[in-house]
């Protein structure tokens, strides 16, 4: 059950404000630790807006840096702000607690902001993986080129060793994106299971489309470690074949070098551990 559900009561706006600005106030200048600070003092309070702010900061951080991680991050604030918003936007549900850190007209722009941040921060994390992956199968053209270039001075296979050791870099960049969606996913999956149906209908059908983008996230980072894995594999054996049918004096070497892959997948995170020289 989210920490907000537990949040302490007799909490009013005017009151919730002037917390929300000492908070801001002592807020670390380094946006991660921001962001960590905001979902902490959010969940103490059950403040929405709290959780709003880390989201906007977390987007603004991860369009800024490129770190589809911190936008994934991003899109799980927002959800929560969304949530608590919408809670209260409820006149039953506004009126039945004295735990108010916004007023019930606030809670619904809350709920409504947080709802489309979400969805740009998915957006935002797949658009920033696929940059990835086009920068580094770029940087491979180049390397093969130059590679290519000096093939007399250098050994055979290596070109193909090297871009395999990046394509499995790149797979594992999308076991990060499978991770993170499947973790939404299974958040989300739990708040659908605890509602009561057919009177909360409206909101299994919200949860089922943000669902939705977790499993495009998932499905997203699924085919991006597929194929990077893959080709990553394939090159790799490739080009040590390749080396040692070139004969002793390249495979001199190839004793000393070797490529070690180790990863794990669950229902929560997955990722890729490389290790090798060439």
């Amino acid at each position: 059950m989210p920490t907000w559900v537990f949040a302490k009561g007799g909490l009013k706006p005017d009151d919730a404000a002037d917390q929300r600005e000492q908070i801001q106030a002592g807020l670390a200048s380094d946006p991660h630790l921001a962001i960590a600070e905001l979902r902490a003092h959010g969940e103490e309070l059950g403040d929405p807006e709290l959780f709003l702010i880390g989201a906007r900061l977390g987007r603004d951080e991860a369009s800024s840096s490129r770190d589809a991680d911190l936008a994934s991050t991003a899109a799980e604030l927002a959800l929560i702000a969304h949530d608590i918003g919408r809670y209260l936007a409820d006149e039953t549900n506004y009126k039945a607690t004295d735990w108010r850190p916004v007023t019930s007209e606030r809670a619904a722009e809350v709920a409504a902001e947080a709802e489309a941040i979400a969805d740009e921060c998915v957006a935002l994390a797949e658009e920033i993986e696929a940059e990835r992956a086009a920068a580094a199968a770029e940087a491979e053209r180049a390397r093969l080129a130059e590679l290519e270039d000096n093939n007399k001075t250098r050994k055979p296979g290596t070109g193909l060793i090297a871009g395999g050791s990046v394509a499995l870099v790149i797979g594992a960049s999308g076991l990060g994106m499978l991770g993170a969606g499947l973790s939404m996913g299974q958040g989300l999956q739990g708040k659908a299971e605890a509602l009561a149906l057919p009177a909360e209908r409206d909101r299994l059908d919200e949860l089922d489309r943000q669902g939705a983008n977790a499993n495009a996230l998932a499905y997203a980072g699924g085919a991006v470690a597929a194929v990077g894995i893959a080709v990553g594999v394939a090159l790799v054996v490739v080009g040590v074949k390749k080396r040692k049918a070139a004969g002793p004096s390249a495979e001199a070497g190839l004793g000393s070098q070797h490529l070690l892959v180790g990863g794990w997948l669950n229902d929560e995170s997955a990722g890729l551990a490389l290790q090798g020289r060439f």
